[in-house]
């Protein structure tokens, strides 16, 4: 195979985030109270690595969410004119509607999953700062533009586990791909998070 068209990259393109999700990494700065390093990726960077890598990119912050950078849409861009494949991970649901759906329009093509552990009210419970309803509209809103259905990536805490099949009939009626996520980041077996039902929780980590 072409090497050309086996390249792909994993980006964190902003160090921001609006969430402080108990587990993130960015947690571990904000206790410690140290500085979350890095910056926002910018357009002239993107364009370097797009010219690389060529088979697939995707946005997925370790530190920060995607949507606090307000290149996003350039970005998508630049991948559908180049056919890259592209995927989108967030969380935050910082931006208007609007920006959203220039960024849907920008590739229609992109992958874009949603993280919302739990029904939309709840989310936050975990995702704190994250309002799960306006979340919710927004993947909603991208059925109507993409032309691959949306993901909902469900976290299996005790807080949602009871809802987990009423989620499931909410993604099919809306025509979301429903993707039930069990962690290993919790801290021991008293961990308030921790799921009580069966398989929903693997091995704990610290």
């Amino acid at each position: 195979m072409n090497e050309r068209n086996t390249r792909g990259i994993v980006i964190d393109a902003s160090h921001k985030c609006m969430l402080k999700c108990h587990k993130c990494e960015r947690a571990w700065y904000v206790k410690n109270r140290q500085k979350v390093p890095g910056n926002d990726l910018t357009v002239d960077q993107f364009k370097k690595i797009a010219r690389y890598y060529t088979n697939f990119i995707e946005f997925c912050g370790q530190r920060g969410d995607v949507v606090m950078n307000p290149d996003l849409a350039k970005f998508l861009e630049i991948t559908y004119e180049a056919g890259i494949d592209t995927k989108v991970n967030t969380a935050a649901g910082y931006r208007d509607m609007n920006w959203y759906i220039e960024c849907f329009k920008a590739n229609p093509n992109c992958d874009w999953t949603f993280g919302i552990d739990g029904l939309p009210e709840q989310s936050h419970i975990y995702r704190k700062n994250q309002d799960g309803v306006k979340l919710f509209n927004i993947m909603v809103e991208a059925t109507k533009h993409l032309n691959k259905k949306p993901v909902w990536q469900y976290i299996a805490f005790n807080y949602n586990e009871d809802n987990i099949e009423l989620a499931k009939e909410m993604a099919r009626d809306n025509n979301i791909i429903f993707e039930l996520n069990v962690s290993a980041r919790f801290d021991g077996p008293n961990d308030p998070y921790i799921p009580k039902g069966k398989n929903l929780a693997t091995s704990f980590i610290s």
